[in-house]
């Protein structure tokens, strides 16, 4: 084999980057030949032009030095980068950077792009002509779908456009456009993406036509045209950014003339989240609508459509040392209420917190916590709520295995209100409160010898806590939450909290995995009263609900979770939360959740995912209701998926509203345009 080596200024020849100005170029083939008088260079056998990061094979390749045109035949090649244009055939004038491919092919790695023409001609620096070309992101002779035109302007990094276009599912033509434009840049762009069809009884039957706006590298949005034959026609836009600093946000906002009630409706959800510096940021969290009965209406996702708030809540917060101040606004929509005068907001608040300063070289820690809150609505009470309630804490090693704490504090509150018994002039209240904490732990190690799992380590933790807070009347002082009522007493609780680790060996690989978090915890109230926002409290009855909260992982693909509250009289299970996830994240699964309050919900919702029957997926969601005796939701959904297609059809049925979805995806192409 014989070696050529070349100092010239050549460009690129079919690359979205022109060769260096003045590049090193290797050539290499079985036979070369240089006719000194014409300036001719011929390779024959394996040639390979190797500069920077460029290579093109060839059977043959023919220089001529005084027309700058090279001549290449045979399973020509060009590989940059992934990227690759190849041909029968091709012939390039390396003074003009133009140049023509037979039967050739590109092919860009990154959205797995394929164009093919018959004749491939390059027009410009990165501009091609391609004549009976067909472009599609699916891989083989034979792709799942493209579009075929017979001519194709292809401008690298921007687009493709075409007249006369036929698109196919395998071989089979299904639609024609008059006009095509997609991109063939590897970067986000603009464009229209697919459509999403379907029918529900509250919408009809609807379109919606969703177009890309690549506005700049950390910018972009998404407007979606929304056509509704019950409902009319709505338009949403999505706006999202990220910043240098780890900043980012999405804004959301939709509107529609509803023709069924004859009146705009629409929603705002906002959520950004600025980092001024590490110390000092922005955050805030908005859904806001029209109308109170808009997510009932046009929501039809669980957690959407049933929300029983909606709200605006925008803070900043700076930290330095060891304190943390907070201000901001915190509005509130109640949707179960008949209207929203009487629900109270924070408009504004501040809060002010030390974390805790060691005092001197002693175990005392000193820290506070100091919040100013104006509470506003047009039904109720108003009125200013300014609080500081300092706290000292004693840590303290009693043993090598038993630790201990002690802790003092005060809660001060101060009140200036309006449209009460209690109002004009400053009423102040505070309270004493204080408690104590002892802890042990126990460790053992147990060899065992199942599957990979070698050893597991069990460590207990029993833990003993006593609190109590002041009695005293505060009948004087206004009630805007449950914090101008803390409960006075004293309570006793006793924790075991539970942790098990495996071991696993698998050749020379050692890995730790948790496989349970356990505690069990029972509360008994020694004098006074207690509050339990989650179960009612008997009152007369000192000991608290036993609560059991656990974490199960015995298998890599099996993870159990619950949280219960039993009565320890009655016997009778108060409050649940149990939520079961089996399987591959990204193949089969199942799972459920039961959600159980007493007198207030007990429902069940259910999860499987089945993948096993490629190309088809199938997935199903059902939430039972037993107090309700009835399905509150059911989905079904069905996909198709092919290497760069897919279909997704969907069964939606809740109460009041049952739809029917359906999706189309080609991949690869991200968002195309279509005229």
């Amino acid at each position: 084999m014989f070696t050529l080596l070349l100092l010239a200024a050549l460009p690129a020849v079919l690359q979205a980057a022109p060769f260096p100005d003045s590049a090193e170029m290797r050539l290499k083939a079985d036979k070369l030949t240089h006719e000194q008088s014409d300036n001719i260079i011929t390779a024959s056998g394996n040639v390979e032009l190797t500069w920077s990061a460029t290579k093109l094979y060839a059977d043959m390749a023919t220089y001529y030095g005084d027309q700058e045109l090279l001549i290449a035949k045979g399973g020509v090649r060009l590989e940059k980068d992934g990227d690759t244009v190849s041909g029968e055939s091709a012939r390039l004038n390396l003074s003009s950077k133009v140049g023509k491919i037979e039967n050739g092919r590109i092919f860009v790695k990154k959205n797995n792009l394929h164009i093919r023409g018959e004749e491939i001609e390059k027009t410009g620096e990165q501009d091609y002509l391609i004549k009976g070309g067909s472009i599609t992101s699916c891989d083989g002779d034979k792709p799942g779908w493209k579009f075929r035109v017979d001519e194709l302007d292809v401008t690298l990094d921007e687009f493709a456009t075409g007249r006369n276009a036929f698109f196919y599912l395998g071989e089979t033509p299904v639609f024609w456009f008059p006009y095509l434009i997609f991109p063939v840049k590897t970067e986000k762009q603009s464009g229209f993406l697919i459509p999403q069809t379907g029918n529900s009884t509250k919408k009809g039957v609807y379109l919606e036509i969703p177009y890309y706006w690549d506005i700049t590298p950390s910018r972009d949005a998404t407007f979606t045209l929304d056509l509704q034959s019950a409902r009319g026609a709505g338009a949403a836009l999505e706006y999202r950014y990220k910043s240098l600093s780890g900043g980012s946000g999405t804004n959301h906002g939709y509107l529609i003339y509803d023709t069924r009630q004859d009146r705009f409706r629409g929603n705002l959800e906002l959520k950004q989240q600025i980092n001024f510096s590490a110390d000092t940021y922005w955050r805030a969290d908005a859904s806001l609508a029209l109308d109170r009965d808009f997510y009932r209406d046009y929501k039809t996702m669980s957690g959407d459509y049933n929300r029983q708030y909606l709200g605006a809540t925008a803070f900043l917060t700076h930290r330095q040392d060891t304190l943390l101040l907070t201000g901001g606004v915190d509005y509130l929509n109640n949707l179960d209420a008949p209207d929203n005068r009487a629900t109270l907001q924070r408009l504004p608040f501040l809060n002010l917190m030390g974390t805790g300063s060691r005092i001197g070289e002693t175990s005392l820690y000193y820290g506070f916590t100091a919040a100013a809150v104006h509470f506003d609505r047009d039904v109720g009470s108003q009125g200013e709520r300014f609080s500081v309630a300092p706290r000292l804490t004693l840590q303290q090693s009693l043993s090598t295995s038993v630790s201990g704490s002690l802790w003092l504090g005060y809660d001060q509150r101060f009140y200036h209100a309006s449209g009460t018994t209690v109002s004009g002039d400053f009423n102040e209240t505070g309270l004493f409160e204080g408690g104590s904490s002892v802890q042990t732990g126990f460790n053992r190690i147990f060899d065992v010898d199942i599957s990979d799992t070698r050893r597991l380590r069990h460590l207990m933790i029993p833990e003993l806590a006593y609190e109590f807070r002041e009695r005293r009347d505060q009948s004087r002082t206004p009630f805007y939450d449950y914090d101008d009522r803390p409960p006075g007493g004293q309570m006793l609780v006793a924790s075991l909290h539970n942790y098990l680790t495996g071991k696993s060996v698998r050749g020379d690989l050692t890995s730790y995995r948790d496989l349970m978090n356990l505690t069990l915890r029972q509360g008994y109230q020694l004098s006074g009263e207690r509050r339990d926002l989650l179960v009612l409290v008997d009152e007369g009855r000192p000991f608290t609900d036993t609560e059991l909260k656990a974490e199960l992982i015995p298998l890599e693909w099996l993870r159990l979770s619950s949280d219960t509250r039993i009565s320890p009289y009655s016997g009778n299970l108060t409050n649940a939360s149990i939520n079961m996830e089996a399987g591959d994240p990204k193949g089969d699964r199942f799972g459920f959740s039961w959600k159980h309050a007493r007198d207030l919900l007990d429902y069940l919702e259910a999860r499987l995912t089945i993948t096993a029957l490629q190309p088809f997926t199938f997935s199903a969601l059902g939430r039972y209701s037993f107090d309700r005796s009835g399905f509150l939701e059911t989905l079904y959904t069905a996909e198709y998926k092919q290497q760069c297609w897919s279909i997704l059809l969907s069964y939606r049925d809740r109460i009041n509203n049952k739809e029917i979805a359906f999706s189309f995806t080609l991949s690869g192409l991200g968002a195309f345009k279509l005229l």
